[in-house]
């Protein structure tokens, strides 16, 4: 990988001190290519995103691409991606059991606790200490760009989520600014997370013309790619 593809590339300083871990938010552009360049040895793990709740569990290359909005594993070797313009990528990490997971959130899953339901799983399948996980929260679009109508308010209120993450739009009725971030970690933090556990890149995808924003620029918008995964290696 070139200096010039690294330097398109967001990293949380927190999560760069861990030898074993390996994890990074694409800018507008940065392609899987430059990613798997990047880091030889190890396998590139994609999703097809549905806007679901549903977290595979990956052990190693799959057969075919499997569906859903996360991906987690405890094996080396694997790199996990998702990929959003717009939509909220969120990684876990707990750095005793070496388990990882990435999460695209967007406003569909986090109506489905897609990010509180990963931290049970995690829990369930590997025994993960949910105060014990570490969460990193990429580019997403911002809740002073994020208009939405009445029907995704409700649809939260449906779901026995609180109304406290929309603001009454200032000009436009019956639209709402919905804050995005706020939803998925007031999720975590009632899942079990550490508030001093979350690190996140606060800069709007709809405002930086560097990021991808399917609500700025459309069908024409590209996917940034947010990733993790645990490096060979490394003892406990």
């Amino acid at each position: 990988m070139t200096d010039a593809s690294e330097s398109r590339l967001l990293t949380i300083p927190r999560w760069d001190r861990m030898p074993f871990l390996r994890h990074g938010f694409g800018l507008a552009g940065w392609t899987i290519e430059e990613l798997a360049a990047g880091r030889p040895g190890f396998a590139v793990i994609t999703t097809k995103q549905v806007h679901s709740d549903r977290v595979n569990i990956i052990t190693g290359p799959p057969e075919t691409q499997p569906a859903g909005d996360g991906l987690a594993t405890d094996r080396p070797g694997l790199i996990l991606v998702v990929k959003t313009a717009d939509c909220l990528p969120i990684l876990l990490a707990d750095p005793e059991r070496r388990i990882v997971a990435a999460l695209h959130c967007g406003w569909r899953g986090t109506a489905q606790r897609l990010a509180g339901k990963a931290v049970a799983l995690l829990r369930e399948r590997f025994n993960c200490e949910p105060s014990a996980l570490l969460a990193a929260f990429g580019p997403c679009i911002q809740r002073s760009c994020y208009e939405v109508g009445a029907d995704v308010r409700r649809r939260f209120e449906e779901e026995g989520l609180g109304p406290e993450d929309f603001r009454p739009h200032p000009s436009r009725h019956e639209k709402f600014l919905f804050d995005l971030q706020s939803a998925n970690r007031s999720q975590l933090l009632r899942a079990g997370l550490d508030p001093g556990n979350m690190n996140a890149i606060s800069e709007c995808t709809h405002c930086l013309p560097g990021m991808s924003s399917y609500r700025r620029e459309g069908a024409a918008a590209g996917r940034m790619l947010a990733f993790v995964g645990l490096a060979y290696g490394f003892a406990f």
